[in-house]
């Protein structure tokens, strides 16, 4: 059986899915996409906090490890 590695981005993304009780991420997007704010996440490692934040965001702050490290969803998949 091969490993498959994925990116950072790519396992923030199932997380964050995971962490907002989401499907797919498709699902995920879907609402992102239709609402003002959207879902992000922490993207230092060890840390999961997650927040609502534009969905613009690339350097939220986080409240749980004190770094500028949030990334809206949209950021995350390159949509923005």
């Amino acid at each position: 059986m091969s490993a498959i590695a994925l990116s950072r981005k790519a396992v923030k993304l199932m997380k964050l899915c995971d962490l907002e009780g989401f499907q797919s991420l498709d699902d995920l997007l879907q609402a992102a996409a239709a609402d003002s704010v959207c879902p992000a996440i922490c993207m230092t490692e060890g840390c999961d906090y997650t927040a609502a934040m534009e969905p613009d965001q690339d350097q939220g702050f986080c409240e749980a490890c004190g770094g500028n490290t949030i990334a809206s969803v949209l950021v995350l998949v390159g949509l923005i």
